[in-house]
This record gives structure tokens, C-alpha cells and sequence, in this order.
């Protein structure tokens, strides 16, 4: 149909939604908090009732089990995660994990706040709505991508996340097959098969714990449009 839009793939990183609300969320009470790389904002087991606006760095989201982590998505700045209106007792809500992926200032708020700040400011609901669509339109194409998909796409996302927003100084990134595999969702035999495929095209480098970025532009025409899209 002429006039409408190429559609985007979603991607395993979201961010710049909210960022024009930050002085309403001050407004309404919101603290900042700043958290080092490596911290958790929730914990495995505990129930969560606050919202999270990050400000600045990235969140990692993973969903936690006795028998290890799913890793999920992350966040840039300008997102709310989680977003709820009121406190549940599902499942979910003792098993989300989220991790400061890098230094991160984010803003606090409860949940009633949360869901006061959405009854009362029209054009804020209508950009978290938005945010929530895009997040869960990526739950259901990652499903079906890990089903029938090879998860190259999604392990170039997140190297090329890795190499512009956590470690931007340099091509080496300080992670392992069997993390990148981890936060790829992918198993090791779909992981030997992608890297297989990205040293043979000159893309990337791998020793022991640590991955060397060779070609960013190539790396970059293996990931998503989503993803190059948002960074």
C-alpha cells in the first residue's frame, strides 16, 4: 500500500521512548539512583513493585530458574521497565532478574505511581503503550525466531550492542562463547556454526574470554533492523 511504512523487526535492545518525560516523572516524585555495572535492580525469588526509568546505560533482563537464566532483552535510556500498574504474585514477577549491563542512573518510582502518571498524562501513556507493543512484539518474534530461525541475527545484535554501547573505546570485547551464547539464547552448537560463519567473513576474532571486532560495518549488515534502527 503506497504511504506506509517498511515494517521493522524487532529488536533485543529498546530505548528512546520516554525520554521527553523526565521532568514529569521528577514531578511526580521519581528518585534517581545511580547503580554500578554488574548490579541487580531485582532479585531471583523476591517480588518487584517498583518501576525503573532508565536515564543513562543499560539494563539486562533475564528470567531466572532452578536450573539457570533465559536471557531476554535489554534497555538503553529513555524505557520503563517493568511497567505495572499493581503489585501481582505471578510466577513472573519472583523470577525476573535484571542486571545493570554498564553504569546505570535510573529513576525509581512505585507502581501506583506509575499508574497515576499514565490516568493523568494522555501523550506519556500513549509513548509507554508504544514501549510495551515493541517489547512484547519482540517476545513473540524472538520466540518464533529461536524455533525455526538460526540465531545469527541475535548474536550480532548483540555484539554490535556490545561494541557501540558497553565497550566503545575498543574492538575487544571481554566475553567468552559460553556468555555470548548465554545472552544470546543460542546453544553451543549454534553458536560454533555463527562464529564459524562471521570468522570466515572477516568479521570477528575470538581468544580465550574475549571477542575482537574486525569489520563493525560487516557486523552491523548481520544484525536486525530493529536493532540498527535503535542504536
Amino acid at each position: 500500500m503506497e504511504g506506509t511504512q517498511p515494517h521493522i523487526i524487532p529488536s533485543i535492545y529498546l530505548a528512546n521512548y520516554l525520554n521527553d518525560f523526565e521532568e514529569l516523572m521528577v514531578k511526580y516524585g521519581a528518585w534517581e539512583k545511580k547503580i554500578e555495572k554488574g548490579s541487580y535492580l531485582t532479585q531471583y525469588g523476591v517480588i518487584n513493585n517498583t518501576a525503573y526509568y532508565v536515564k543513562k546505560g543499560i539494563i539486562h533482563l533475564s528470567l531466572g530458574h532452578e536450573q539457570g537464566r533465559k536471557s531476554l532483552n535489554m534497555f538503553g535510556p529513555g524505557i520503563i521497565f517493568p511497567v505495572g500498574v499493581e503489585i501481582h504474585e505471578f510466577r513472573v514477577e519472583y523470577e525476573m532478574i535484571i542486571q545493570a549491563l554498564t553504569e546505570v542512573e535510573v529513576y525509581k518510582f512505585s507502581y501506583p505511581t506509575l499508574k497515576k502518571m499514565v490516568q493523568e498524562n494522555g501523550d506519556f501513556a500513549g509513548e509507554l503503550l508504544r514501549e510495551n507493543c515493541d517489547f512484547i512484539g519482540y517476545m513473540f518474534f524472538d520466540s518464533i525466531n529461536q524455533t525455526f530461525e538460526p540465531c545469527l541475527a541475535r548474536i550480532c545484535d548483540i555484539l554490535y550492542l556490545y561494541l557501540t554501547k558497553v565497550h566503545p573505546a575498543s574492538s575487544r570485547i571481554p566475553m567468552s562463547q559460553t556468555e555470548l551464547a548465554s545472552l544470546a539464547g543460542a546453544s553451543q552448537a549454534q553458536m560454533e556454526r555463527s562464529i564459524k560463519i562471521l570468522k570466515k567473513e572477516g568479521i570477528l576474532n575470538t581468544s580465550r574470554k574475549q571477542i575482537t571486532i574486525l569489520d563493525q560495518s560487516k557486523l552491523l549488515a548481520h544484525c536486525t533492523l530493529g536493532m540498527r534502527s535503535n542504536v
